[in-house]
Protein backbone atom coordinates (compact mmCIF):
# COMPACT_ATOMS: atom_id res chain seq x y z
CA UNK A 1 0.00 0.00 0.00
CA UNK A 2 3.19 2.44 0.55
CA UNK A 3 3.61 3.00 -3.35
CA UNK A 4 0.39 4.64 -3.35
CA UNK A 5 1.50 7.68 -1.63
CA UNK A 6 3.64 10.49 -2.99
CA UNK A 7 5.86 12.59 -0.73
CA UNK A 8 7.24 15.81 -1.23
CA UNK A 9 10.52 17.25 0.16
CA UNK A 10 11.08 21.01 0.89
CA UNK A 11 14.73 21.54 1.89
CA UNK A 12 17.72 23.60 0.86
CA UNK A 13 20.21 21.49 2.69
CA UNK A 14 21.12 18.97 -0.80
CA UNK A 15 22.37 16.37 1.24
CA UNK A 16 19.25 15.76 3.52
CA UNK A 17 17.06 15.96 0.65
CA UNK A 18 18.73 13.42 -1.33
CA UNK A 19 19.08 11.25 2.57
CA UNK A 20 15.83 11.35 3.15
CA UNK A 21 14.64 10.99 -0.27
CA UNK A 22 16.53 7.83 -1.18
CA UNK A 23 15.42 6.56 2.18
CA UNK A 24 12.19 6.70 1.50
CA UNK A 25 12.12 5.75 -1.82
CA UNK A 26 13.74 1.97 -0.46
CA UNK A 27 10.20 1.98 1.68
CA UNK A 28 8.20 1.83 -1.21
CA UNK A 29 6.77 5.60 -1.89
CA UNK A 30 7.48 7.61 -4.49
CA UNK A 31 9.08 10.86 -3.93
CA UNK A 32 9.96 14.49 -5.08
CA UNK A 33 11.88 17.11 -4.02
CA UNK A 34 11.96 20.76 -3.93
CA UNK A 35 14.95 23.41 -3.31
CA UNK A 36 13.25 25.98 -1.61
CA UNK A 37 9.88 27.04 -0.80
CA UNK A 38 9.12 29.07 -3.99
CA UNK A 39 9.65 25.78 -6.21
CA UNK A 40 7.68 23.46 -3.38
CA UNK A 41 4.48 25.28 -3.89
CA UNK A 42 5.07 24.65 -7.94
CA UNK A 43 6.01 21.03 -6.81
CA UNK A 44 2.45 21.00 -4.32
CA UNK A 45 0.28 22.61 -7.71
CA UNK A 46 1.49 20.32 -10.03
CA UNK A 47 2.44 16.76 -8.28
CA UNK A 48 -0.66 17.05 -5.40
CA UNK A 49 1.57 15.37 -2.78
CA UNK A 50 -0.18 13.49 -0.11
CA UNK A 51 2.48 14.56 2.70
CA UNK A 52 5.32 17.26 2.79
CA UNK A 53 8.44 17.35 4.55
CA UNK A 54 8.85 20.99 4.70
CA UNK A 55 11.77 22.88 5.79
CA UNK A 56 11.79 26.23 8.11
CA UNK A 57 14.76 28.14 7.35
CA UNK A 58 14.94 28.40 3.40
CA UNK A 59 15.74 31.82 0.97
CA UNK A 60 13.75 33.05 -1.49
CA UNK A 61 10.37 31.67 0.66
CA UNK A 62 10.42 30.34 3.94
CA UNK A 63 8.68 26.85 5.03
CA UNK A 64 6.00 28.92 7.32
CA UNK A 65 5.62 31.58 4.05
CA UNK A 66 5.16 28.71 1.86
CA UNK A 67 2.43 27.57 4.73
CA UNK A 68 0.91 30.55 5.07
CA UNK A 69 0.13 30.63 0.97
CA UNK A 70 -0.99 27.38 1.28
CA UNK A 71 -3.39 28.50 3.83
CA UNK A 72 -4.72 31.59 1.70
CA UNK A 73 -4.95 30.17 -1.84
CA UNK A 74 -5.65 26.15 -1.18
CA UNK A 75 -8.92 24.64 0.07
CA UNK A 76 -8.22 23.47 3.29
CA UNK A 77 -9.03 19.97 2.56
CA UNK A 78 -7.25 19.71 -0.80
CA UNK A 79 -3.75 21.03 1.50
CA UNK A 80 -1.40 18.16 2.01
CA UNK A 81 -0.33 16.70 5.46
CA UNK A 82 3.01 19.11 6.42
CA UNK A 83 5.59 17.86 8.69
CA UNK A 84 7.97 20.87 9.91
CA UNK A 85 11.62 20.55 9.92
CA UNK A 86 14.65 22.75 11.09
CA UNK A 87 17.63 22.58 12.41
CA UNK A 88 16.96 25.00 15.63
CA UNK A 89 15.15 24.13 18.26
CA UNK A 90 12.43 27.53 17.90
CA UNK A 91 9.48 27.18 20.17
CA UNK A 92 7.89 30.20 18.29
CA UNK A 93 8.39 28.30 15.23
CA UNK A 94 6.85 25.67 16.03
CA UNK A 95 3.71 26.97 17.66
CA UNK A 96 2.82 29.15 14.21
CA UNK A 97 3.70 26.20 12.25
CA UNK A 98 1.23 24.07 14.20
CA UNK A 99 -1.63 27.14 14.34
CA UNK A 100 -1.18 26.97 10.76
CA UNK A 101 -2.46 23.25 10.04
CA UNK A 102 1.03 21.67 10.68
CA UNK A 103 0.63 17.94 11.62
CA UNK A 104 3.97 17.62 12.95
CA UNK A 105 7.15 19.54 14.09
CA UNK A 106 10.77 17.91 13.67
CA UNK A 107 14.03 19.05 14.88
CA UNK A 108 17.33 17.74 11.83
CA UNK A 109 18.67 15.77 12.35
CA UNK A 110 16.04 13.81 12.45
CA UNK A 111 17.20 9.86 12.60
CA UNK A 112 15.68 8.24 9.87
CA UNK A 113 13.45 5.50 12.11
CA UNK A 114 11.97 8.91 13.72
CA UNK A 115 11.53 9.85 9.98
CA UNK A 116 9.88 6.54 8.88
CA UNK A 117 7.18 6.21 12.27
CA UNK A 118 6.29 10.11 11.81
CA UNK A 119 6.09 9.81 7.70
CA UNK A 120 3.75 6.32 8.82
CA UNK A 121 1.63 8.31 11.29
CA UNK A 122 0.71 10.96 9.50
CA UNK A 123 -0.42 8.39 6.00
CA UNK A 124 -2.24 6.53 8.32
CA UNK A 125 -4.21 9.76 9.15
CA UNK A 126 -4.89 10.06 5.54
CA UNK A 127 -6.01 6.46 5.42
CA UNK A 128 -8.18 7.05 7.97
CA UNK A 129 -9.77 9.88 6.55
CA UNK A 130 -10.18 7.88 3.31
CA UNK A 131 -12.20 5.39 5.22
CA UNK A 132 -14.22 7.62 7.19
CA UNK A 133 -17.82 7.14 5.39
CA UNK A 134 -19.64 9.92 8.11
CA UNK A 135 -18.91 13.18 9.21
CA UNK A 136 -20.49 15.17 12.64
CA UNK A 137 -20.95 18.82 10.75
CA UNK A 138 -20.02 21.60 13.25
CA UNK A 139 -23.01 22.91 15.19
CA UNK A 140 -23.05 25.77 17.77
CA UNK A 141 -26.72 24.90 18.90
CA UNK A 142 -27.67 23.67 22.05
CA UNK A 143 -28.27 20.26 21.44
CA UNK A 144 -31.56 18.73 21.32
CA UNK A 145 -32.07 15.35 22.43
CA UNK A 146 -35.36 13.65 20.34
CA UNK A 147 -36.55 10.34 18.72
CA UNK A 148 -34.29 9.58 15.88
CA UNK A 149 -35.41 6.51 13.45
CA UNK A 150 -36.29 6.68 9.58
CA UNK A 151 -37.38 2.83 9.84
CA UNK A 152 -41.29 2.17 9.02
CA UNK A 153 -41.43 0.87 13.50
CA UNK A 154 -40.32 4.19 14.33
CA UNK A 155 -42.77 6.38 11.68
CA UNK A 156 -45.87 4.41 12.83
CA UNK A 157 -45.41 6.00 16.29
CA UNK A 158 -44.35 9.75 15.08
CA UNK A 159 -48.21 8.97 13.26
CA UNK A 160 -49.49 7.91 16.60
CA UNK A 161 -47.78 10.93 18.72
CA UNK A 162 -49.35 13.33 15.96
CA UNK A 163 -53.19 11.98 16.51
CA UNK A 164 -52.99 13.12 20.31
CA UNK A 165 -52.95 16.95 19.87
CA UNK A 166 -56.53 18.09 20.73
CA UNK A 167 -57.05 15.28 23.74
CA UNK A 168 -55.98 14.11 27.07
CA UNK A 169 -56.31 10.25 26.17
CA UNK A 170 -53.99 7.80 28.92
CA UNK A 171 -51.40 6.44 26.92
CA UNK A 172 -49.32 3.13 27.74
CA UNK A 173 -45.71 3.34 25.87
CA UNK A 174 -44.22 -0.15 25.98
CA UNK A 175 -40.97 -1.68 25.31
CA UNK A 176 -38.13 -3.06 26.18
CA UNK A 177 -35.24 -1.36 28.75
CA UNK A 178 -33.33 1.28 26.71
CA UNK A 179 -35.49 1.82 23.51
CA UNK A 180 -36.05 5.14 24.49
CA UNK A 181 -39.50 5.08 26.12
CA UNK A 182 -39.23 7.88 27.85
CA UNK A 183 -37.81 9.74 24.69
CA UNK A 184 -41.09 8.94 23.47
CA UNK A 185 -43.28 10.30 26.71
CA UNK A 186 -41.50 13.57 26.19
CA UNK A 187 -41.85 13.74 22.44
CA UNK A 188 -45.80 13.41 23.15
CA UNK A 189 -45.79 15.95 25.50
CA UNK A 190 -43.77 18.64 23.69
CA UNK A 191 -46.06 17.81 20.35
CA UNK A 192 -49.31 18.05 22.47
CA UNK A 193 -49.19 20.66 25.19
CA UNK A 194 -45.45 21.69 25.64
CA UNK A 195 -46.10 25.30 27.38
CA UNK A 196 -47.42 22.75 30.08
CA UNK A 197 -45.41 21.25 33.01
CA UNK A 198 -44.28 17.66 32.28
CA UNK A 199 -43.28 15.69 35.43
CA UNK A 200 -41.94 12.05 35.76
CA UNK A 201 -42.27 10.00 38.57
CA UNK A 202 -40.58 6.27 38.78
CA UNK A 203 -42.93 4.04 40.59
CA UNK A 204 -39.91 1.97 41.19
CA UNK A 205 -38.27 4.31 43.28
CA UNK A 206 -40.82 5.37 45.52
CA UNK A 207 -41.64 3.64 48.60
CA UNK A 208 -45.15 2.22 48.40
CA UNK A 209 -45.80 4.01 52.08
CA UNK A 210 -45.06 7.22 50.30
CA UNK A 211 -46.43 6.39 47.21
CA UNK A 212 -49.86 8.52 47.42
CA UNK A 213 -48.13 11.50 49.16
CA UNK A 214 -46.16 12.11 46.41
CA UNK A 215 -48.77 11.65 43.61
CA UNK A 216 -51.59 13.60 45.62
CA UNK A 217 -50.02 15.36 48.08
CA UNK A 218 -51.65 16.19 51.52
CA UNK A 219 -53.00 18.82 53.71
CA UNK A 220 -51.28 20.22 56.96
CA UNK A 221 -52.04 18.16 59.82
CA UNK A 222 -52.96 14.57 57.84
CA UNK A 223 -50.53 12.71 59.26
CA UNK A 224 -47.39 13.22 61.84
CA UNK A 225 -44.67 15.69 60.15
CA UNK A 226 -47.59 17.20 57.82
CA UNK A 227 -46.05 20.70 58.95
CA UNK A 228 -47.98 22.86 55.99
CA UNK A 229 -49.95 21.50 52.48
CA UNK A 230 -48.21 19.39 50.14
CA UNK A 231 -48.77 19.87 46.44
CA UNK A 232 -48.83 16.13 44.71
CA UNK A 233 -47.78 15.34 41.35
CA UNK A 234 -50.76 15.28 39.86
CA UNK A 235 -52.07 18.79 40.85
CA UNK A 236 -49.08 20.19 40.04
CA UNK A 237 -48.64 18.75 36.34
CA UNK A 238 -51.56 21.16 35.69
CA UNK A 239 -52.66 20.71 32.04
CA UNK A 240 -49.30 18.87 31.01
CA UNK A 241 -48.05 15.27 31.33
CA UNK A 242 -47.70 13.29 33.90
CA UNK A 243 -45.16 10.19 33.28
CA UNK A 244 -45.37 6.71 35.76
CA UNK A 245 -42.43 5.62 34.62
CA UNK A 246 -42.24 1.22 35.78
CA UNK A 247 -46.03 1.35 36.15
CA UNK A 248 -45.82 -2.30 37.08
CA UNK A 249 -43.64 -1.42 40.46
CA UNK A 250 -47.01 0.83 41.53
CA UNK A 251 -48.16 -0.81 44.76
CA UNK A 252 -51.25 -2.85 44.16
CA UNK A 253 -53.32 -1.36 47.03
CA UNK A 254 -52.49 1.74 45.24
CA UNK A 255 -53.98 0.99 41.70
CA UNK A 256 -57.61 1.54 42.54
CA UNK A 257 -56.82 4.90 43.70
CA UNK A 258 -54.86 6.00 40.25
CA UNK A 259 -58.00 3.98 38.47
CA UNK A 260 -60.72 6.56 39.95
CA UNK A 261 -57.92 9.37 38.97
CA UNK A 262 -58.25 8.39 35.23
CA UNK A 263 -61.72 7.53 35.37
CA UNK A 264 -62.98 10.59 37.52
CA UNK A 265 -60.61 12.86 36.57
CA UNK A 266 -60.59 13.95 40.73
CA UNK A 267 -58.39 12.95 43.58
CA UNK A 268 -58.59 14.00 47.41
CA UNK A 269 -55.17 14.86 48.85
CA UNK A 270 -54.06 12.57 52.21
CA UNK A 271 -56.49 14.01 54.96
CA UNK A 272 -58.53 16.73 52.69
CA UNK A 273 -62.23 16.81 52.39
CA UNK A 274 -62.26 18.91 49.25
CA UNK A 275 -61.37 17.11 45.82
CA UNK A 276 -58.96 18.24 43.42
CA UNK A 277 -58.99 18.21 39.77
CA UNK A 278 -56.44 16.13 37.41
CA UNK A 279 -56.20 18.21 34.36
CA UNK A 280 -53.19 16.02 32.88
CA UNK A 281 -52.52 13.45 30.85
CA UNK A 282 -51.08 10.32 31.94
CA UNK A 283 -48.23 8.59 30.23
CA UNK A 284 -47.74 5.17 31.80
CA UNK A 285 -44.39 3.56 30.44
CA UNK A 286 -43.60 -0.10 31.23
CA UNK A 287 -40.67 -2.72 30.24
CA UNK A 288 -43.09 -6.00 31.39
CA UNK A 289 -45.96 -7.17 29.95
CA UNK A 290 -49.17 -5.94 31.60
CA UNK A 291 -51.22 -8.58 30.46
CA UNK A 292 -49.24 -11.13 32.13
CA UNK A 293 -49.05 -9.02 35.30
CA UNK A 294 -52.87 -9.35 35.47
CA UNK A 295 -52.89 -12.85 34.32
CA UNK A 296 -50.71 -13.58 37.63
CA UNK A 297 -52.84 -11.64 40.07
CA UNK A 298 -49.72 -8.80 39.79
CA UNK A 299 -51.64 -5.97 38.13
CA UNK A 300 -55.22 -4.71 38.14
CA UNK A 301 -57.18 -5.74 35.20
CA UNK A 302 -59.23 -2.63 35.13
CA UNK A 303 -56.41 -0.45 35.92
CA UNK A 304 -55.07 -1.93 32.51
CA UNK A 305 -58.01 -1.45 30.25
CA UNK A 306 -57.84 1.91 31.84
CA UNK A 307 -54.05 2.65 30.62
CA UNK A 308 -54.09 0.79 27.37
CA UNK A 309 -56.53 3.31 25.83
CA UNK A 310 -53.45 3.88 23.09
CA UNK A 311 -50.22 2.10 23.18
CA UNK A 312 -47.21 3.04 21.33
CA UNK A 313 -44.75 -0.21 21.30
CA UNK A 314 -41.22 1.18 21.32
CA UNK A 315 -38.91 -1.44 19.11
CA UNK A 316 -35.80 -2.87 20.27
CA UNK A 317 -32.71 -1.78 18.29
CA UNK A 318 -32.28 -4.92 16.46
CA UNK A 319 -35.70 -4.45 14.66
CA UNK A 320 -34.61 -1.30 13.09
CA UNK A 321 -30.78 -1.46 12.65
CA UNK A 322 -31.52 0.83 9.61
CA UNK A 323 -31.58 3.91 11.88
CA UNK A 324 -28.20 2.48 13.34
CA UNK A 325 -25.86 5.33 11.39
CA UNK A 326 -28.45 7.68 12.32
CA UNK A 327 -28.86 6.98 15.85
CA UNK A 328 -24.61 6.80 16.06
CA UNK A 329 -24.33 10.48 14.56
CA UNK A 330 -26.55 11.93 17.07
CA UNK A 331 -25.09 10.15 19.86
CA UNK A 332 -21.39 11.56 19.04
CA UNK A 333 -22.94 14.80 18.53
CA UNK A 334 -24.76 14.49 22.12
CA UNK A 335 -21.06 13.50 23.13
CA UNK A 336 -19.38 16.20 21.94
CA UNK A 337 -22.05 18.86 23.54
CA UNK A 338 -22.13 17.17 26.80
CA UNK A 339 -18.46 15.96 27.71
CA UNK A 340 -16.59 18.74 25.24
CA UNK A 341 -15.41 15.81 22.52
CA UNK A 342 -14.25 17.03 19.36
CA UNK A 343 -15.14 13.77 17.54
CA UNK A 344 -15.62 14.61 13.65
CA UNK A 345 -16.08 11.59 12.17
CA UNK A 346 -16.54 7.82 12.27
CA UNK A 347 -15.71 5.10 9.82
CA UNK A 348 -17.28 2.73 7.70
CA UNK A 349 -15.61 -0.48 9.68
CA UNK A 350 -16.17 0.87 12.82
CA UNK A 351 -20.23 1.73 11.79
CA UNK A 352 -19.92 -2.05 10.09
CA UNK A 353 -18.60 -3.49 13.63
CA UNK A 354 -21.41 -1.48 15.49
CA UNK A 355 -24.20 -3.00 13.49
CA UNK A 356 -22.74 -6.27 14.22
CA UNK A 357 -23.54 -6.02 17.97
CA UNK A 358 -26.46 -7.88 19.44
CA UNK A 359 -27.57 -4.24 21.46
CA UNK A 360 -28.87 -6.00 24.10
CA UNK A 361 -29.37 -3.23 25.98
CA UNK A 362 -30.47 -1.20 23.07
CA UNK A 363 -30.37 2.72 22.42
CA UNK A 364 -29.13 3.39 25.86
CA UNK A 365 -26.58 0.68 25.77
CA UNK A 366 -25.29 2.24 22.03
CA UNK A 367 -25.22 6.28 23.80
CA UNK A 368 -22.97 4.90 26.52
CA UNK A 369 -20.84 2.88 23.66
CA UNK A 370 -20.72 5.92 21.93
CA UNK A 371 -19.91 8.61 24.81
CA UNK A 372 -17.78 6.52 26.09
CA UNK A 373 -15.18 5.95 23.00
CA UNK A 374 -15.62 9.22 22.06
CA UNK A 375 -13.80 9.95 25.50
CA UNK A 376 -11.27 7.32 25.39
CA UNK A 377 -10.71 8.46 21.78
CA UNK A 378 -6.88 9.70 20.83
CA UNK A 379 -8.15 11.60 17.30
CA UNK A 380 -11.30 12.99 16.15
CA UNK A 381 -12.18 10.40 14.10
CA UNK A 382 -13.71 7.01 15.74
CA UNK A 383 -12.62 3.63 14.10
CA UNK A 384 -13.27 0.22 15.09
CA UNK A 385 -10.31 -0.03 17.22
CA UNK A 386 -12.22 3.13 19.30
CA UNK A 387 -14.63 0.17 20.26
CA UNK A 388 -12.50 -2.78 21.24
CA UNK A 389 -14.03 -2.98 25.01
CA UNK A 390 -17.04 -4.42 23.07
CA UNK A 391 -14.53 -7.33 22.52
CA UNK A 392 -13.99 -7.93 25.90
CA UNK A 393 -17.09 -7.26 27.34
CA UNK A 394 -18.27 -9.53 24.78
CA UNK A 395 -15.88 -12.49 25.39
CA UNK A 396 -16.72 -11.92 29.38
CA UNK A 397 -20.72 -12.75 28.72
CA UNK A 398 -19.16 -16.01 26.57
CA UNK A 399 -17.10 -17.35 29.29
CA UNK A 400 -19.84 -16.36 31.65
CA UNK A 401 -22.31 -18.58 29.54
CA UNK A 402 -19.99 -21.38 29.11
CA UNK A 403 -18.88 -21.63 32.73
CA UNK A 404 -18.65 -25.09 33.79
CA UNK A 405 -20.36 -26.27 36.35
CA UNK A 406 -18.47 -26.13 39.62
CA UNK A 407 -18.81 -25.85 43.21
CA UNK A 408 -20.39 -22.14 42.83
CA UNK A 409 -23.46 -23.51 41.01
CA UNK A 410 -26.64 -22.79 42.59
CA UNK A 411 -27.49 -25.37 45.23
CA UNK A 412 -30.56 -27.09 43.87
CA UNK A 413 -32.29 -27.80 47.30
CA UNK A 414 -32.01 -31.39 48.22
CA UNK A 415 -35.24 -31.49 49.51
CA UNK A 416 -38.63 -29.83 48.87
CA UNK A 417 -38.97 -26.12 50.64
CA UNK A 418 -41.56 -23.46 50.21
CA UNK A 419 -40.59 -21.37 47.23
CA UNK A 420 -40.09 -18.24 49.72
CA UNK A 421 -36.90 -20.04 50.90
CA UNK A 422 -36.15 -21.18 47.37
CA UNK A 423 -36.66 -17.24 46.08
CA UNK A 424 -34.04 -16.05 49.10
CA UNK A 425 -31.20 -18.86 48.56
CA UNK A 426 -31.62 -17.51 44.48
CA UNK A 427 -31.33 -14.04 44.93
CA UNK A 428 -28.43 -14.32 47.48
CA UNK A 429 -26.52 -16.93 45.49
CA UNK A 430 -27.08 -14.32 42.31
CA UNK A 431 -25.22 -11.60 45.05
CA UNK A 432 -23.10 -13.46 45.60
CA UNK A 433 -22.11 -14.21 41.71
CA UNK A 434 -22.02 -10.42 41.10
CA UNK A 435 -19.88 -9.94 43.98
CA UNK A 436 -23.01 -7.92 45.40
CA UNK A 437 -23.42 -5.41 42.58
CA UNK A 438 -26.91 -5.01 42.78
CA UNK A 439 -27.28 -3.66 39.40
CA UNK A 440 -25.76 -6.51 37.54
CA UNK A 441 -28.64 -8.32 40.42
CA UNK A 442 -31.23 -6.87 39.61
CA UNK A 443 -31.16 -6.88 35.74
CA UNK A 444 -30.23 -11.00 36.18
CA UNK A 445 -33.08 -11.48 38.13
CA UNK A 446 -34.98 -9.58 35.84
CA UNK A 447 -36.20 -7.32 38.90
CA UNK A 448 -35.90 -3.58 39.46
CA UNK A 449 -33.71 -1.98 41.81
CA UNK A 450 -35.88 -0.81 44.36
CA UNK A 451 -37.29 -4.52 44.48
CA UNK A 452 -34.22 -6.15 45.21
CA UNK A 453 -33.51 -3.74 48.03
CA UNK A 454 -36.96 -4.90 49.36
CA UNK A 455 -36.12 -8.39 49.31
CA UNK A 456 -32.34 -7.80 50.49
CA UNK A 457 -34.17 -6.42 53.77
CA UNK A 458 -37.07 -9.21 53.41
CA UNK A 459 -34.91 -11.94 53.81
CA UNK A 460 -32.59 -10.46 56.30
CA UNK A 461 -29.32 -10.36 53.02
CA UNK A 462 -25.91 -9.66 54.43
CA UNK A 463 -22.90 -9.59 52.22
CA UNK A 464 -20.20 -11.49 53.66
CA UNK A 465 -16.99 -9.33 54.96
Amino acid sequence: MKNKWKILIVDDDLSILRSYQKYLESEGYTVFTADDGRNGYIAIEHEHPDLVLLDINMPVKTGLELLEDLNRTFNKKDIPLIVMLTAFGDLDAAVKAMNLGAYEFLTKPVPLEKLRSTVECALETLTLKERVAYFIEPDNTPFKDTIIGRDPLMVDIYKTIGTLKGNKATILVTGESGTGKEMVAKAIHENTVPDEPCIAINCAAVPENLIESELMGYVKGAFTGANANREGKLEAVRGGTLVLDEISEMPYEFQTKLLRVIQEKDFYPIGATEKKRFNGRIVALTNKNLKELVEKGKFREDLFYRLNVITISVPPLRDHLNDLEMLILHFIKKANFINHTSIQSITKEAVDYLRSHTWPGNIRELENTIQRASIKAKDKILTRDSFSFLIAEKKEQTDAKVKPAGSDEFPFPEKLMPLRDVERNYIEYVLKQTNWHKGKTAELLGITRPTLDKRIEEFGLHKDV
